[in-house]
C-alpha cells in the first residue's frame, strides 16, 4: 500500500515533469529558467520523500533527473551531489551496475571542479560496491584510483589506509606476492610518522604475514621476524604468536592443531572476512600436502 510520503513524492515527481513538458526542455532552458530551477527542486524533493519510504528505484531516478538538469545548467557541483544521491540509491536496490554508472558521472564532474577528496571518496565507494558484488578487480582498481586522488589532495594517511584495501585485494585474487609488498610499503608508512599509531603497522604487517603463509609457508617465519624487527608492536602481539603457531602447524601438516589454533585465537580476538578467507586458504595447502602424502 502506498503512502503518505511517497504519493507526495510521486506529486512532486509529476510536477517537475509538468514543468519540462509544458513548453519543450529547450524553450524552458533558454527562455523560463525559473522552470527548470522549480523542476530540479521538485526532483530533489521527490528524491528525497522516496528515500523515507524507501522506494529506492523511484528515488535514483528522480535523483538522477535532477542531476541531468544540473549539468544542462552547469551547476556541476549540485549535479554532482545529485548523481551520488542516485547511485548510492541505486545501490540499495542491488542495481550495482547503475549505481557504478552514476557514481562514477559525480566522479568526473568532481575531477572537472578539482575536488580531489569527493572524487577520491566516491571511487572507494565504487569499490566497496564491487567488492560486495564479487567483482575483486574492478574493486582493486578503484581502490588504486581512490588512493592516487587521495594523494592528488595530499590527503596522505587516506592513501596508505585505501592502499591496504587494494593489498587485499590482491590477495584475494591469488597475487600474493604483490600483496605481501603493498602491506608492507603501507606499514613503512605508518612506521615512519610517529603521530600515526603503531597497531596500523602491526596490522598491515599480520595481513602481510598472512599471505606469506598462503604464497609459501616456510618462508613465514623468517618474514615474521624481520616484521617484528621493524614494528615492536607486532612482536608483542597475539597476532604474531598465531602466525608463528600457525607456521609450525603448516610445516607439520598439522590439519587439526591449525584449526585449534584458530578457533582459540577468534574468541579474544574476531578475525573478520579477508582474515578467515586467507587462513582457510593457507589451511588447503596442508589437506592437499595430506592428500599427498
Amino acid at each position: 500500500m502506498t503512502s503518505l510520503i511517497e504519493n507526495k513524492a510521486m506529486r512532486l515527481r509529476d510536477e517537475a515533469q509538468k514543468r519540462m513538458n509544458s513548453t519543450g526542455f529547450l524553450q524552458t532552458l533558454f527562455g523560463g529558467g525559473r522552470k527548470i530551477g522549480e523542476a530540479i527542486d521538485y526532483y530533489t524533493r521527490a528524491g528525497n520523500l522516496f528515500k523515507l519510504s524507501k522506494n529506492w528505484l523511484q528515488a535514483a531516478t528522480v535523483f538522477a533527473d535532477a542531476a541531468q538538469l544540473n549539468c544542462e545548467t552547469r551547476d556541476h557541483l549540485e549535479a554532482a551531489i545529485d548523481y551520488s544521491e542516485a547511485g548510492e540509491c541505486f545501490r540499495k536496490c542491488q542495481q550495482i551496475a547503475k549505481a557504478v554508472e552514476h557514481y562514477l558521472k559525480a566522479i568526473a564532474l568532481y575531477l572537472e571542479m578539482g575536488r580531489f577528496l569527493a572524487a577520491a571518496k566516491l571511487h572507494r565507494t565504487v569499490a566497496q560496491a564491487l567488492e560486495d558484488d564479487g567483482d575483486i578487480n574492478g574493486a582493486r582498481t578503484n581502490y588504486e584510483r581512490a588512493a592516487e586522488f587521495y594523494r592528488e589532495g595530499r590527503h596522505y594517511a587516506l592513501a596508505n589506509d585505501t592502499l591496504q584495501k587494494v593489498a587485499e585485494c590482491e590477495a584475494m585474487a591469488g597475487r600474493y606476492r604483490k600483496a605481501i609488498k603493498i602491506f608492507q610499503e603501507a606499514a613503512c608508512f605508518d612506521l615512519s610518522d610517529a603521530a600515526l599509531p603503531q597497531r596500523n603497522a602491526a596490522e598491515h604487517l599480520f595481513k602481510a604475514a598472512i599471505c606469506h603463509l598462503c604464497n609459501d609457508a616456510s618462508a613465514t617465519a623468517t618474514a615474521a621476524d624481520n616484521y617484528c624487527e621493524m614494528c615492536p608492536q607486532f612482536r608483542d602481539s597475539s597476532e604474531h604468536e598465531l602466525i608463528m603457531r600457525l607456521a609450525e602447524c603448516v610445516e607439520d601438516r598439522d590439519l587439526e592443531g591449525y584449526a585449534n589454533v584458530i578457533r582459540t585465537f577468534d574468541t579474544s580476538s574476531k578475525l573478520d572476512v579477508w582474515h578467515v578467507t586467507m587462513l582457510l586458504r593457507a589451511k588447503n595447502s596442508i589437506d592437499a600436502e595430506n592428500d599427498l602424502g
